[in-house]
């Protein structure tokens, strides 16, 4: 499957509405970033949609692994969807 294909995929499937816990602490952009995660974006789709640059999406990937105590992206994704949080 192409990676173009992909994408439309997991949109279809990721139109649920994102609620992240408070529990996390994390910021509203952090919670944007993490939302686009989850759909399956790159960092540079990420940071065209916001209007960030890509070094800034970076930097908040950092801080959701730490505050979600992850290692991967793969391992935010899965905590977001093992806590219902989809």
């Amino acid at each position: 499957m192409s990676p173009s294909i992909a994408l439309k995929v997991m949109r279809y499937f990721s139109r649920q509405q994102l609620v992240i816990s408070p529990d996390y602490n994390l910021s509203p952009k952090e919670t944007e970033v993490l939302k686009r995660l989850v759909q399956g974006l790159s960092y540079k789709m990420i940071a065209d949609e916001l209007s960030i640059s890509y070094f800034t999406v970076n930097n908040h990937v950092k801080k959701i692994y730490e505050k979600l105590q992850v290692h991967s992206q793969g391992e935010a994704v899965a905590l977001v969807h093992k806590e219902r949080l989809v």
